[in-house]
């Protein structure tokens, strides 16, 4: 008895075999789509750090720019200053 229901279950069993494999291979799909997604946003936060590390840069220029500055302006005052009288 079982074996007169084998032939008409192997065509069934191949159809669910075949179902799974092409449910398999969309969750690949869909993986491989994230990935993709995924070093999209790599390469775009890579932009935004060099983006960052150029104005770090260009705000340490200004900070030692501002210090030559301050001390030019200190060289001004001390220039400006009456002389010292030794003892008094």
């Amino acid at each position: 008895m079982l074996n007169a229901a084998k032939p008409t279950l192997l065509p069934l069993f191949i159809e669910f075999g075949q179902s799974f494999i092409e449910f398999g291979q969309s969750f690949i799909k869909f993986g491989q789509s994230f990935i993709e997604f995924g070093q999209s946003f790599i390469e775009f936060g890579q932009s935004f750090i060099e983006f960052g590390q150029s104005f770090i840069e260009f705000g340490q220029s200004f900070i030692e720019f501002g210090q030559s500055f301050i001390e030019f302006g200190q060289l001004f005052i001390e220039f400006g200053q009456p002389p010292r009288i030794h003892g008094k």
